[in-house]
């Protein structure tokens, strides 16, 4: 049996375990461990990727962003998330003079700019073919 086989065939198996949620694992050594059920539920993404054969990888999620870290995911300037947080758009609070915006926040800001963007552009379609420009 190949490499790729036995991982796939060892994830299904930690599957099985995993999925009834424990939260204490006993080591080889003896020693019981309480994993938090977070991590739990991470280890059965993880796994559930093995098991199919694809590749899987961990990403922490801080809680809060810098304005630079805000910047990159909204694709944007750093002095634009600044104008967005003086201007009430976006929430954030003061760490001595540096401003962090919450994760949480800042993705339901970009769903929804995006969901605006895709009304917007909808409506236009709807103009357009209504004034015959598609035909």
């Amino acid at each position: 049996m190949s490499k790729v086989l036995d991982d796939r065939a060892l994830a299904n198996h930690a599957l099985l375990a995993l999925r009834r949620r424990p939260s204490r694992f006993t080591l080889p050594d003896g020693t019981s461990v309480r994993i938090p059920k977070a991590a739990v539920d991470g280890l059965i993404e993880l796994l559930t990727a093995a098991a199919a054969g694809d590749e899987a990888m961990i990403v922490r999620s801080p809680r809060e962003l810098t304005t630079q870290q805000a910047a990159k995911l909204l694709n944007v300037s750093r002095p634009t998330v600044v104008k967005l947080i003086d201007d009430g758009v976006l929430p954030a609070r003061k760490v001595g003079s540096h401003r962090r915006v919450p994760l949480t926040d800042l993705l339901a800001f970009r769903q929804d700019v995006v969901a605006k963007r895709r009304a917007a552009l909808d409506e236009m379609t709807t103009d357009a073919e209504e004034l015959g420009l598609y035909d």
